[in-house]
C-alpha cells in the first residue's frame, strides 16, 4: 500500500503536497487552506485507486477516467470542513471524504449515460470513451470501493448517513427521468426544488452529518451544520442549473443546454414556464419536449428567469451563512468561503 503524504503527520495540513490543477476549482484554490485540503483529497483518491488496481485492467482504467479528470470536490471538502469545524481532523475525515467523492462520481458517470452527454470535467464522458456497458460497471465499482472505505472505518450510524443520502439521490434521479420520459406538461419551481432536494441536497447533508459526527459535534452544532449544508446544496444546484443555460462548454467543461434538450429538471426552465401565459406555456411545453431551444431561451430572457434564479440562489447562500452564525466554528471563514463559491462560480 502506498505511503500517505507526510502532511498527514501534522495537526494542520501544510502546502508541501503538489498543487494539482483542477478545471473546476480555480475560485477555491485562491485560498491556501482550501487548496491544501483539495490537494489532500486528490492524493488520497489516487492512493485509493492504486490500491484497488485489479483485473481486468480496462475496468480500473475506466473507473479512473472521470474522477482523475478533476472536479470541484465540493462534497468531500464539505465533509472535511464540517469535521474540522467541531474539532475533527483531516486525517480522520479524509477516507470518508474520498468515499463521498467516489459515490458522487459514480452518479455522474451513470447520469451521463442516461442523458447521453458527451463531455464532463473537460474530457469525454466515460461512456463516450469506454462504452456504455463498461461505464455502468465502472460506476458500480466506485460505489463498491466507497462502501469498503467506509466499512473499514465506520459505525453503523455513519454508514446509514451515506446510504440515506444515496437512496435520496437515486430517487431524485428517477423522478427527474420519469418527468423527461413522460414529457413536460406542467413544470413548477416547487417541483424543481423538490428534485434538487433529493438529487443534490440530500447527499450534501449526508456529507455534513458524517463530518460533524467524526468531529464529535453536539446536537446544536450538528443541526447548524445540517442547515448550512442544506442551504448550500440548494444554492449550488440552482447555480448549476443557471450555468447549464448560460455557460459555454469550454467554460464549464461539460455539455451545455443538456437539461433543456433532455427535458430534465432545471430551476431556470421551471421559472420561465411558470411565468408564461397559457398560450405561451403550451408552445413552451411543445418546444421543450421537441428539444427546440430558441423559443425556450427567448422566454427565459423575456421573463428574466436567470436573474430570478440568481436571486434565489443568493438567498440560499445567505441562509447558509446565517445557519452557522454565532457558533464560533473553528474554520468559519472557510465555510463562508465555500458558500460564496457555490453561488459565484462560473463553472
Amino acid at each position: 500500500m502506498s505511503e500517505r503524504p507526510s502532511v498527514y503527520n501534522s495537526s494542520e495540513p501544510q502546502t508541501k503536497v503538489e498543487t494539482t490543477r483542477l478545471m473546476d476549482t480555480t475560485g477555491l484554490l485562491e485560498n491556501e487552506k482550501i487548496r491544501t485540503r483539495i490537494n489532500l483529497i486528490n492524493e488520497e483518491i489516487k492512493r485509493c485507486l492504486l490500491d484497488e488496481d485489479g483485473e481486468p485492467a480496462i475496468l480500473y482504467e475506466t473507473t479512473r477516467h472521470l474522477i482523475l479528470a478533476g472536479g470541484k470536490r465540493l462534497r468531500s471538502l464539505l465533509l472535511i470542513l464540517c469535521s474540522e469545524a467541531v474539532g475533527g481532523t483531516v486525517v480522520d475525515a479524509l477516507p470518508f471524504a474520498v468515499a463521498t467523492e467516489f459515490i458522487q462520481t459514480a452518479s455522474l458517470i451513470h447520469d451521463d449515460v442516461i442523458d447521453e452527454d458527451s463531455m464532463r470535467r473537460g474530457v469525454e464522458t466515460t461512456h463516450e470513451k469506454y462504452g456504455r456497458k463498461m461505464a455502468i460497471i465502472a460506476g458500480d465499482l466506485l460505489v463498491a470501493i466507497a462502501i469498503k472505505l467506509i466499512g473499514e472505518r465506520s459505525t453503523p450510524e455513519l454508514l446509514t448517513y451515506v446510504a440515506t443520502g444515496g437512496i435520496k439521490m437515486c430517487e431524485g434521479e428517477a423522478a427527474d427521468l420519469l418527468m423527461s420520459q413522460n414529457k413536460v406538461q406542467s413544470y413548477t419551481t416547487e417541483a424543481a426544488l423538490e428534485i434538487i432536494r433529493m438529487k443534490t441536497v440530500s447527499f450534501m447533508v449526508s456529507a455534513a452529518k458524517i463530518g460533524a459526527m467524526l468531529g464529535k459535534a453536539d446536537q446544536t452544532q450538528l443541526e447548524a451544520l445540517i442547515n448550512y449544508s442544506e442551504m448550500l446544496g440548494f444554492s449550488f444546484q440552482i447555480r448549476d442549473d443557471i450555468l447549464d443555460i448560460v455557460a459555454t462548454q469550454n467554460g464549464t467543461g461539460k455539455t451545455v443546454l443538456s437539461d433543456l434538450r433532455g427535458s430534465r429538471s432545471n430551476f431556470v426552465l421551471a421559472h420561465a414556464m411558470e411565468s408564461c401565459s397559457a398560450k405561451q406555456k403550451e408552445e413552451f411545453v411543445q418546444k421543450m419536449n421537441d428539444g427546440v431551444t430558441e423559443f425556450v431561451l427567448d422566454q427565459i430572457s423575456e421573463h428574466k428567469s436567470v436573474e430570478y434564479s440568481n436571486g434565489i440562489a443568493k438567498k440560499y447562500v445567505l441562509a447558509a451563512k446565517e445557519a452557522i452564525r454565532g457558533f464560533d466554528f473553528a474554520n468559519e471563514e472557510l465555510l463562508l468561503l465555500l458558500a460564496d463559491f457555490a453561488v459565484k462560480r462560473l463553472y
